[in-house]
């Protein structure tokens, strides 16, 4: 092998939800049947790949360790018809930061109660990065 004498990216992405008008936010209230507005800042030293969004629900009141928040959760319970969805999206080429915003709608006929929405942000490299948000989705 031969050694060019690039660096080696070794950074991991940036997902930065704090910035204005970032949404969800830990422990964000979610209307059934409605939409949430997904907004969030991704950067990288380098340049940006693809990112996911993973919703699932938490009944069981499990954790990842990306949760920063404690948010309150309902009683735990057995699923009837939770929401699942895996959403995966392209970031235009050479991007080293990235306003993400979509709009998911959230089935009208999904189980009430706590949610955990994923993000997973990959960088060109293929380092990755997820954030954890508690969610809940309520009438």
């Amino acid at each position: 092998s031969s050694d060019d004498g690039k660096a080696v990216d070794s950074t991991k992405p940036v997902i930065d939800t704090a910035i204005a008008g970032a949404f969800p936010t830990s422990c964000a209230t979610i209307t059934r049947g409605g939409t949430i507005n997904f907004k969030a800042l991704f950067s990288d030293n380098e340049q940006l790949g693809s990112y996911s969004i993973n919703i699932h629900n938490n009944f069981d009141h499990h954790s990842h360790d990306t949760e920063v928040d404690s948010c309150e959760f309902d009683a735990e319970k057995t699923p009837v018809n939770p929401w699942a969805a895996t959403l995966t999206f392209t970031i235009p080429a050479n991007s080293k930061e990235y306003i993400a915003e979509q709009q998911i709608t959230v089935p009208a006929d999904i189980d009430t109660g706590d949610y955990h929405f994923m993000i997973q942000l990959t960088d060109a490299q293929g380092w990755a990065t997820m954030r954890g948000i508690s969610i809940k989705i309520v009438e």
